[in-house]
């Protein structure tokens, strides 16, 4: 991950993405200053690419992350948290944000979240999950909604007109 093509990500998308929309006129806001955490879905580039894909198309709108799986330190996700998402190749091509976020037991996760995540109901994506997270119904995942704030494929004409 390159974090110069991050640093321009990020210029772009704070303000075409309008998460700091008034700092032509007001000046630099906290929100719009320090690039949000970047991330790929998977560390297969092959999944990472399509899972960066379904968030471009708008078919994926949920994330899912076992509770184990953040530090102590490190709290979870909170609404409005912003996130760069990475593609197979390590490109930074979306900007996204919490919309909800929910901890839940691992076998409580409903057919709405499993279909954010491109999975037809709550039963595949637990056989799913399983084999990817290795949890169990006991194991508390937390559960984000997502929302595209920026796609980078208009990068290019964004960098024209900035």
């Amino acid at each position: 991950m390159d974090s110069d093509e991050i640093e321009q990500f990020w210029k772009r998308a704070r303000l075409r993405g309008r998460v700091a929309w008034l700092e032509p006129f007001v000046g630099q806001h906290r929100l719009g200053t320090l690039p949000p955490p970047a991330f790929a879905f998977a560390p297969e580039p092959y999944l990472a690419q399509r899972m960066a894909e379904e968030v471009l198309a708008g078919e994926r709108t949920a994330v899912s992350t076992l509770r184990s799986d953040f530090p102590d330190d490190v709290p979870v996700p909170e609404v409005g948290d912003l996130a760069i998402v990475l593609d197979g190749h390590e490109q930074p091509v979306a900007l996204i944000r919490s919309v909800e976020v929910r901890v839940v037991a691992f076998g409580d996760v409903d057919d709405r979240h499993a279909r954010g995540e491109c999975e037809p109901d709550a039963a595949s994506w637990r056989e799913h999950q399983r084999q990817l997270m290795g949890a169990t119904d006991v194991d508390d995942v937390v559960l984000e909604r997502i929302v595209l704030v920026f796609p980078a494929q208009e990068s290019a004409t964004v960098a024209a007109t900035i």
